[in-house]
């Protein structure tokens, strides 16, 4: 047996593993000890890694003309071909690509040059990053001009008070948890700003549950008693201050107090601690970022940061959604990190469009393209209305390339299978900006393809081969480096020999935005009279795809995910009993599921787990974004609900 360490493959935190082989396989996970990141500490979902990998995989190219008909499995040859024949006479702004925040920086990267370069599209949009935390960029880049977090991991352990807002690290983060707690134990003061209660409520020394999607009155009422008792000269003097202090005077603790539905006291006790920090730190979450309200509620976060100098700590969904952005992941203007058409042309040496690209929800619902490359995503149950999606997706081309079959296989013309992130070399960035070596741990199996490999030999049937002459991952992410400014101070020999390397961190510019609040997003009707939240476990991941194949994980794991939850006095009203069927419907579609009296859950609302294929919680998600990222609301939807007759 070898022992291999290599990064994991979930979560943006991005922990150091220590890979156990025999005959190709993985048979067991174990910590690494040496870690930075997770100090020797990984959660069980990367600990189980050896039981999803090896299963339910997709061996060789497969296509089909009608989506009716059965796959069939062909040569590379034929499946390159099948899809050139399909292509070929398509505008590129009739083309999406979405690369994937679980794949390497060398493949995402490739799979965007492919697309600008060869197919002449720069509708190049990252599933996990458009969904999550695109509010969160935004919004760091108009406020500090960088567009990755400026926090390190190891700042946990040095804050007197974290407040955890609209996250619940303790399921999401396991591992940035862990040091919170330790950091408990030595006396950092947590407190909880969550709607409903969750895993991580139960740590916190203060717990106020708001009522959804009114976070920013919470946030703009603390910067009105700060500044009301009193903020340095330095915080004073930073760009919009008095601007800031103006339209904070606006949320008094009577006004929070009513609109967020909590007690006033509450509020002044949150206020006063928040002032008495001396070393304040901040962790959000989706619950602040995925609404329509998303960048407005985070604007007026980084303004609280600010006013108190904290810092940031907050995670990322999956493992390389930061890189995934940072190599070109995303579609305004050409590559994020400020990279210009007329550099990419002379270092590609092709000419490129001018069009600034659509993002998947233009491109998606907004306007429909033609044709789909989907890398390691499951994008027909991640996006909202569903119902509205799968019928767009059954009139498009799609390309999936994937190494697990998932319910997005449905709807493909083309299924291709890509080696998984740890079957490959190539590097990571991490929540904090953080680029780790990826190590190969096995060979992938039948005839799976490293995906950057795959768009080389894809590039030819076009006649664009040249744009392609790597022959390693190093080379690739050489290239990356030399173009992309937020790494040009990044060692490429260092990371490749299996040092941890920075892309760019320091803020460029501190300046506040005042922000109002706008009201709630879905506000509730006769009709929809409940607010519906979706949350996660602790040890599922995503949509459950690969963490359903793990045996331990799936017996760990104790909460009903195809059941919803509601408090025990709405369900009384509703006359349905704990354990009945129930049908809850929204504007764009209903769901019938079981129902579970939760103390826990706020009147007024309803908690569903996202994890589960046969519970696809998004049916009921209608098409509404945060005005200027598109980032849909995931997480405060109306709802009615009503007895199963059948």
């Amino acid at each position: 047996m070898e022992k291999i360490s290599s990064t994991c493959i979930y979560c943006g935190v991005g922990c150091r593993l220590n890979y156990v082989v025999e005959s190709n396989a993985v048979v067991k996970v174990e910590p690494f000890k040496e870690d930075e990141v997770s100090e020797g500490y990984p959660c069980l979902r990367g600990l189980t890694v050896n039981e999803v990998i090896h299963k339910n995989r997709v061996l060789k190219p497969l296509i089909r003309e009608n989506k009716d008909e059965d796959f069939e499995e062909v040569s590379w040859d034929e499946a390159y071909r099948f899809i050139h024949d399909h292509l070929k006479s398509l505008e590129g702004n009739e083309v999406l690509f979405i690369p994937s925040g679980k794949a390497s920086n060398e493949n995402a990267y490739v799979m965007q040059k492919f697309a600008r370069a060869v197919l002449k599209s720069n509708n190049v949009d990252g599933c996990c990053s458009r969904l999550c935390h695109a509010n969160t960029i935004s919004a760091l880049n108009m406020m500090f001009g960088i567009n990755g977090s400026p926090g390190r991991i190891e700042e946990v352990s040095t804050r007197d008070l974290i407040l955890i807002i609209g996250s619940n690290p303790a399921s999401n983060y396991p591992v940035i948890f862990g040091r919170v707690v330790r950091a408990k134990a030595k006396g950092t003061k947590l407190i909880g700003v969550n709607s409903p209660l969750n895993e991580t409520s139960r740590f916190c020394d203060v717990n106020v549950q708001v009522k959804p999607d009114t976070q920013l009155v919470f946030i703009n009422g603390l910067i009105n008693e700060l500044i009301r008792r009193g903020v340095s000269e330095d915080r004073k003097s930073i760009q919009g201050f008095e601007q800031l202090a103006e339209t904070a005077s606006e949320y008094t603790p009577e006004r929070v107090s009513k609109i967020c539905g909590i007690e006033k006291e509450v509020f002044e006790k949150v206020a006063e601690t928040v002032y008495s920090s001396k070393a304040f730190g901040i962790m959000h979450g989706m619950g602040l970022t995925q609404s329509r309200n998303g960048f407005l509620n985070v604007v007026s976060l980084l303004n609280l940061l600010i006013l108190k100098g904290g810092v940031l700590l907050s995670g990322r969904g999956e493992i390389n959604v930061q890189g995934m952005g940072d190599v070109g992941g995303v579609p305004p203007g050409f590559l994020p990190s400020l990279v210009s058409k007329d550099v990419l042309e002379e270092a590609w040496g092709v000419e490129l469009s001018e069009e600034s690209g659509l993002n998947m929800i233009q491109a998606l619902y907004l306007n429909p393209v033609k044709a789909v490359f989907a890398l390691d995503v499951n994008l027909a149950l991640s996006l909202p209305e569903l119902e509205s999606l799968h019928k767009r997706l059954q009139e498009m081309f799609i390309v999936l390339l994937h190494h697990h079959f998932n319910y997005t296989v449905n709807f493909a013309n083309v299924v291709l299978p890509i080696a998984m992130l740890i079957e490959g070399y190539g590097t990571i960035t991490n929540w904090e900006r953080r680029i780790r070596l990826v190590r190969k741990v096995v060979e992938p199996p039948g005839e799976a393809k490293q995906a950057w490999l795959l768009f080389k030999e894809l590039s030819k049937y076009f006649g664009c081969e040249k744009l392609f002459p790597y022959g390693d991952e190093k080379e690739i992410f050489r290239e990356v480096v030399g173009l992309i400014p937020a790494y040009k101070n990044v060692d490429v020999e260092k990371v490749y020999r299996g040092e941890d390397d920075w892309g760019t961190k320091k803020p460029a510019f501190t300046r506040y935005v005042p922000v109002h609040y706008e009201g709630v997003d879905y506000p509730v009707s006769k009709k929809y009279p409940y607010i519906l939240v979706g949350v996660r476990t602790p040890y599922l991941f995503l949509h459950n795809e690969l963490t359903s194949l793990s045996e331990t994980l799936m017996n760990v794991n104790k909460k009903d995910i195809e059941a919803c939850y509601m408090n025990p006095e709405d369900l009384k009203r509703e006359g349905v009993s704990d354990g009945e069927t129930i049908i809850l419907s929204s504007p764009c579609g209903s769901l019938k599921v079981r129902v579970k009296a939760d103390a826990t859950v706020i009147s007024g609302t309803i908690k569903m787990y996202i994890h589960s294929e046969k519970t696809p919680v998004n049916k009921l998600v209608p098409l509404n974004y945060t005005f200027n990222t598109f980032t849909p609301n995931y997480k405060s939807v109306a709802v009615g609900v009503r007895k199963d007759s059948s």
